[in-house]
């Protein structure tokens, strides 16, 4: 069946779009970057849909090529990308892996309203799940929104990239998994729309079918935590569990979501406490990842309020949380909004891209985010980059690490800052100048030169402030500024993949 699917599919990428351009050739993925270049319309121009029409059908063409050919060999031909267990396996030994794992376990000891963690966007939604699986698990067959996904890797995969901030949007939907006690419908996860029906109390989930039962992908991610008892995940749940009709409630569908994350995370979560059915707690913004651990847990549930055992484990955004941007127009204005927002900690800022064709043709089509464009949001101050079609090798990750600078670090040892603004590591014995925090965060230079261990009495003796080591791209930027060129010695030492902030 998918051999004949993909047939059909390469079909259609020979038909040539309206505005002249044929969408096939040697390359499928070239296709829709020579379709952009030549409508040379504005990067959200109704002009450019055909464009990312091309780009869908050249994905998933890649997507059905992987289901009959296991090797990425054939089929980075037939959509221009490198997907594969070994490109991930290449990518696991690299700098930029080893590196945004150092800095994901130094980034634990901020609060959470500082810390900016590596994030997909929709990342449940990926062609990953248009395959049958090897009998072990339920098959996933073709369904309305995987034809259009967000992601290329499943959540397991984006996971062992470095990811720690995960989007699962929940819909209430008739499902072959609901019961006559749920009138039928379950909890799904579906990239749709849910939409109330004008004058009428039930809604529509626009674009759902039988999509994946939100067990399966929870027991997904619960495998993967279990597998690393040291990490630590941030589960960000679009909730749309409204119902379809009047039968149900949601408060029925909320207590069924909240059961299924229960069985599936248990004491894993870290739950909001004092708090009344219905009634939700606010994101512990002003908590460390570590902090949280302690108590046993390992996994922190945002999203929208809502009924019932809901309330329970999840947390609400709150006015803190603030989404209003989009990445790929991403401005030096918005930039000098994200670090007014940094400087006072006042604000946890989500970026979002949405590759599918939908949110093209039902808004406005956006060009993917470069890696220079991460790289600028991390620097002013983002916390979380949901990114689309996210590979280990298109750059983006590498992109992620605020801290080591390539190749770092080199030694085993101490931290400093170099004359690059990035981090190195050296022998502890060395003489340096060291890095001071002040409690209003602002950074300054001892004025004498020590060791790496006397460091922490110079800052209190010069500054009486905190020897320290930034813990996001906007305090690192801040403290080079500071540096204007000097190395500095910074509260962050250890051995092989092993690097941690002494207490103080």
């Amino acid at each position: 069946m998918h051999r004949r699917r993909l047939v059909a599919l390469l079909a259609v990428l020979s038909v040539p779009l309206a505005s002249g351009i044929a969408i096939a050739g040697a390359n499928g993925g070239q296709a829709p970057a020579a379709c952009y270049t030549a409508t040379q319309a504005a990067p959200d121009s109704r002009a450019e849909l055909p464009c990312k029409l091309a780009e869908g059908f050249t994905n998933q063409a890649g997507a059905y090529c992987r289901i009959a050919d296991d090797s990425d060999d054939t089929c980075s031909v037939a959509d221009g990308r490198d997907v594969s267990d070994a490109e991930l396996a290449a990518y696991e030994k690299s700098w930029a892996y080893r590196a945004l794992s150092l800095q994901n376990a130094l980034e634990t000891n901020a609060p959470l309203i500082e810390e900016q963690l590596p994030h997909t966007h929709n990342s449940f939604n990926s062609s990953a799940y248009d395959v049958p699986t090897d009998g072990s698990a339920p098959s996933y067959y073709p369904t309305l929104t995987n034809q259009d996904p967000n992601q290329a890797y499943s959540l397991t995969e984006q996971l062992n990239m470095g990811v720690r901030a995960i989007e699962l949007d929940l819909h209430w939907v008739p499902s072959p998994y609901g019961s006559p006690a749920t009138n039928g419908f379950w909890v799904t996860l579906c990239h749709g729309d849910g939409e109330q029906v004008p004058g009428q109390s039930d809604y529509v989930h626009v674009g759902c079918s039988d999509d994946r039962p939100a067990q399966d992908g929870f027991a997904e991610v619960r495998a993967w935590l279990d597998q690393h008892p040291n990490q630590f995940l941030l589960i960000y749940l679009e909730n749309q569990l409204y119902p379809e009709d009047p039968v149900a409630s949601q408060e029925q569908a909320h207590d069924v979501a909240a059961s299924l994350l229960q069985q599936a995370f248990g004491s894993l979560v870290y739950k909001p406490q004092g708090v009344t059915p219905g009634n939700c707690a606010t994101l512990p913004y002003s908590s460390s990842e570590q902090q949280l651990m302690a108590t046993g847990a390992r996994v922190l549930l945002v999203g929208n309020c809502g009924p019932g055992a809901w309330s329970q484990l999840v947390f609400q955004r709150g006015n803190t949380w603030d989404e209003s941007g989009q990445p790929s127009s991403y401005s030096a204005a918005d930039c000098a909004h994200d670090e007014q927002l940094r400087q006072s900690d006042t604000s946890f800022r989500r970026e979002f891209e949405d590759s599918t064709f939908v949110s093209a043709a039902t808004g406005s089509p956006t060009p993917p985010v470069t890696a220079e464009q991460v790289a600028t949001m991390v620097r002013c101050g983002v916390n979380i980059i949901g990114l689309d079609q996210l590979r280990p090798q298109d750059g983006r990750l590498a992109a992620l690490v605020w801290s080591w600078a390539p190749g770092e670090p080199a030694v085993d040892g101490c931290a400093y800052l170099g004359a690059d603004g990035r981090f190195h590591a050296a022998s502890c014995s060395e003489k340096r100048v060291a890095a001071c925090e002040s409690p209003a965060k602002t950074w300054q230079l001892t004025h004498k030169a020590v060791a790496w261990s006397r460091a922490a009495a110079e800052c209190a003796k010069e500054y009486a402030a905190s020897f320290a080591v930034p813990m996001n791209g906007f305090r690192a930027g801040q403290l080079a500024a500071a540096a204007d060129g000097q190395t500095a010695w910074l509260n962050y030492s250890g051995a092989g993949n092993q690097w941690t902030v002494p207490a103080r």
